[in-house]
């Protein structure tokens, strides 16, 4: 290698700040000592990394091709650093988790009050993704704890806990009132327009495995981003959805809303809290995951 650590750790910063001074802060040294390093970089590769202009500087092609080489590697040493000193003693001050949208409304949120009340220094940075883009994620060590709803297709290495469990209702809008107060099976309201969530997602696949196990196939005719525009959708009467009981409740009672039960059951689906077992985790990270778990 023809340069240094260092060299890469500069350089590192020039690009993702695109300016010499706020790198040279963020490194805690000289504006100068910043422009003379990159210079000795550009001269060792032979090549331009920098565009240089009165608004800060741009990566050239080949500085592109270095970043996207640099930028993983300083940021997993950052991290391998971090983590070594959590194991030594020293306060971590900030966890990063990631979370689907039903875990957070029907799980995470209380525990967020509790483990704030207990531990005020430490700093919660959430993340909201699908369940595929969460655990993806925590395998990339990008994040400490994945809480995320099942079913789930997980790796050995990987600790599930079940935390949680939460049941799914059929709702529907005012045009749908003829199905209130009885009990239709689901063979009868198939061919009601149903609304769901995207076909990438976990909620897509439980339930098209449950309207299979009852002999039928499922036929979104709306797919939605995530679970809590489904209830707007169902409102102006646009379809029928399947939504947490809990996300249900309030609508239920102000009558904007009405369920529609089926003989079927529908199957409960699991809060899990996921941890890597290959990663050992800080005094708080380990702290807030034993909270989530008891």
């Amino acid at each position: 290698m023809t340069a240094n650590f260092e060299h890469y750790k500069v350089f590192y910063y020039v690009a993702k700040y695109k300016n010499f001074t706020r790198a040279a802060n963020a490194l805690v040294t000289s504006q100068p000592s910043v422009t003379y390093c990159m210079q000795n970089l550009e001269s060792m590769l032979g090549c331009k990394l920098f565009i240089r202009s009165r608004k800060g500087v741009t990566l050239t092609a080949e500085g592109e091709l270095l970043y996207s080489y640099v930028a993983p590697a300083c940021r997993q040493l950052m991290q391998g650093e971090e983590k070594l000193r959590e194991l030594m003693g020293e306060q971590h001050d900030h966890i990063n988790v990631g979370v689907t949208q039903v875990a957070m409304r029907t799980y995470l949120v209380e525990k967020l009050k509790i483990f704030q009340e207990q531990y005020p220094q430490v700093k919660l940075n959430i993340f909201n993704y699908n369940t595929e883009q969460t655990l993806s994620e925590l395998k990339a060590g990008k994040i400490d704890l994945a809480i995320i709803t099942s079913p789930i297709d997980h790796e050995q290495k990987l600790k599930v806990v079940e935390v949680k469990s939460f049941k799914s209702i059929l709702v529907g809008g005012p045009r749908y009132q003829e199905y209130e107060g009885r009990k239709l099976f689901l063979s009868e309201v198939v061919k009601l327009p149903l609304i769901t969530m995207s076909s990438t997602s976990t909620t897509f696949g439980f339930l098209q495995e449950f309207y299979r196990s009852c002999g039928l196939t499922m036929q979104p005719a709306i797919e939605v981003a995530t679970m809590d525009l489904i209830i707007p959708v169902v409102r102006k009467n646009l379809g029928i959805g399947f939504v947490p009981e809990e996300f249900a409740i309030p609508f239920l009672k102000d009558k904007d809303i009405l369920e529609i039960k089926l003989h079927e059951q529908i199957p409960k689906r699991q809060i899990c809290i996921v941890s890597d077992n290959n990663r050992p985790l800080g005094t708080a990270a380990k702290e807030f995951q034993n909270m989530l778990e008891a």
